[in-house]
C-alpha cells in the first residue's frame, strides 16, 4: 500500500514504482481522514493513464469531499495474468482485498467501496469472505458499497470457450459457483438499505449504477436485489458509465450524494444511556449528570467523535424532564441514527436505560455498558457478551470514574470492536 500526500489529485509521476502496489491512497495535504473512498477496477481495467478505468472520477471526488481520502485498487486480470507467477483466482484475491481492508485499512473508520464490472463483483467477494470469516469489525467500519455496470448475477456475454481459459472467464460464469457463493452470502447475512439493523444481519448500505446501452452487462444482472430507488439507469455502454466528462453528469453527481448519504448515515457516533429519573435526589442527579458532560468531553478528545447523544445534557435539573411520550420519541429516533451505545450504571436502580440497552441490541449497535457491579444488570444482560450475536456487547466494571477515563484513553473507539 502507498500513500501519495497531495494538494490535488494527480496521477504519480513515476507509475511504474506503484505498479506493485495493490492499493495507492491519494491524501489530502494536511489533513489526517479517518474515511476513505477505495475505487476498484474491471476485467482488463487499470488505475493511471488515458485509458484509465475511472477517468476523472477520483479526481472529482477529490475536490468535493475533502474529509475523503481517495483509494484506486488494483489486480490482476486479463493480460496481466500473462505473468502467471503473480496472478492469483479471483476467490484469492478476495481474500487478499478482505484481509487488506481489516489490517492496512484499519485505521480509518469508515471505508467506502466502489466497484466497475467485475470490480463491484471483486468487492462483494471480500465482503463476503469478512462475513464468513466472522470479522464483525472490519464490516462495521464499511459504509458503503456503490456496484457499476456490476454483473451480479455473471455476464452472458463472456465467450463460454474461454471459461476453461481464463479464471476471469470462469468467475463471471452465468450462475457460477464463484457468483453463486457470493450471493447466498448476501442474501442470508446483509441488508443493503441503511433505514433497517438487526442482532443477526450486517446492513451495509448498496446502491447499483446500470449502463442504458452496456452490451457486457444486462440490467437484471446489475441490479439484481436492490429496490428501484437504490438504482439509476444512465445512458451509456459498460465503460462511458465510469467515465464522467464534468461533475453535472447524471452518474456523477447520483453517486456523490450516495457517497455522503454514507458518509452521513449516522447522525450521532455514540448514544450515552445514563440513569436519571430514576435517581432518587436532585444531588444524585447533578453528580450523575457531571459524569457524563465529562465523559461526553473525553469521548470527544479521544475517540474523535463529532456527536454525541445525550439526553440529560440540556436538562439541568429533575424538574425539567419531558412528557414521557415525547421523551420516548426522541430517544428512539436518537438511538437509531447512532452508530454506537454506550450505558452508564452507577448503581441498581429501575430505569429506562434497561429499556435503552436492549433497543440498542434490537437495532444492532454494538454496545458498551459500565457498571459498578456486573450483578446489578438484570440476569440476561448480564451475560450479553455470552451471547451469539453479530451486534457486540462489552461489559466493564469500574470503581472510580478514572476507570473509565483510563479505558477510553486506552482503547478509542475501538472499545466497541470485538476482542
Amino acid at each position: 500500500m502507498k500513500k501519495l500526500p497531495q494538494s490535488k489529485f494527480l496521477e504519480p509521476e513515476d507509475i511504474g514504482s506503484i505498479q506493485e502496489e495493490a492499493l495507492v491512497i491519494h491524501q489530502r495535504k494536511g489533513t489526517n481522514n479517518n474515511q476513505l473512498i477505495v475505487f476498484v477496477h474491471g476485467l482488463g481495467g487499470s488505475r493511471y493513464g488515458k485509458k484509465a478505468t475511472w477517468g476523472k472520477f477520483p479526481a472529482f471526488i477529490f475536490e468535493d469531499l475533502p474529509q475523503l481520502d481517495v483509494g484506486l485498487y488494483k489486480y490482476r486480470t486479463l493480460l496481466g495474468r500473462l505473468k502467471f507467477w503473480k496472478s492469483v483466482d479471483l476467490r484469492v484475491e478476495a481474500q487478499v482485498f478482505a484481509d487488506l481492508i481489516r489490517d492496512e485499512l484499519s485505521n480509518y473508520m469508515s471505508v467506502i467501496l466502489v466497484g466497475h464490472s467485475m470490480g463491484g463483483l471483486l468487492c462483494k467477494a471480500a465482503i463476503s469472505r469478512l462475513v464468513r470469516n466472522n470479522e464483525q469489525d472490519t464490516l462495521s467500519r464499511i459504509s458503503g458499497l456503490i456496484l457499476m455496470a456490476t454483473p451480479q448475477l455473471g455476464s452472458m456475454s463472456v465467450p463460454k470457450l474461454l471459461a476453461p481459459l481464463s479464471p476471469d472467464s470462469r468467475a463471471l460464469k452465468p450462475h457460477g459457483e464463484f457468483i453463486g457463493e457470493i450471493n447466498n452470502t448476501f442474501e442470508n447475512y446483509l441488508d443493503c438499505d441503511e433505514r433497517i439493523g438487526g442482532v443477526d444481519r450486517v446492513t451495509i448500505p448498496t446502491w447499483a449504477v446500470l449502463g442504458a446501452s452496456d452490451f457486457w452487462v444486462d440490467q437484471i444482472s446489475s441490479g439484481i436485489g436492490l429496490a428501484s430507488n437504490r438504482k439509476k439507469i444512465v445512458r451509456g455502454s459498460h465503460t462511458e458509465i465510469v467515465k464522467p466528462e464534468d461533475k453535472n453528469s447524471g452518474t456523477y453527481s447520483w453517486v456523490r450524494d450516495r457517497i455522503k448519504m454514507s458518509l452521513g448515515r449516522f447522525k450521532y457516533d455514540v448514544f450515552i444511556a445514563s440513569a436519571m429519573a430514576g435517581l432518587e435526589t436532585e444531588e444524585q442527579y447533578q453528580q450523575q449528570r457531571k459524569d457524563v458532560l465529562e465523559l461526553q468531553r473525553l469521548l470527544k478528545d479521544t475517540c474523535n467523535f463529532q456527536s454525541i447523544f445525550y439526553a440529560g445534557r440540556n436538562l439541568e435539573s429533575k424538574a425539567e424532564f419531558e412528557a414521557q411520550d415525547i421523551a420516548l420519541e426522541d430517544d428512539v429516533r436518537a438511538l437509531s441514527e447512532s452508530k454506537y451505545f454506550l450505558l452508564l450504571y452507577p448503581q441498581k436502580l429501575v430505569s429506562s436505560v434497561i429499556f435503552e440497552a436492549g433497543l440498542a441490541l434490537a437495532l444492532g449497535k454494538p454496545s458498551v455498558y459500565f457498571v459498578r457491579e456486573r450483578n446489578h444488570l438484570p440476569f440476561l444482560m448480564a451475560k450479553a457478551e455470552q451471547a451469539s450475536l453479530m451486534t457486540r456487547v462489552k461489559i466493564y466494571e469500574y470503581a472510580t470514574r478514572d476507570d473509565i477515563a483510563k479505558l477510553i484513553k486506552i482503547h478509542g473507539a475501538r472499545l466497541w470492536f470485538r476482542r
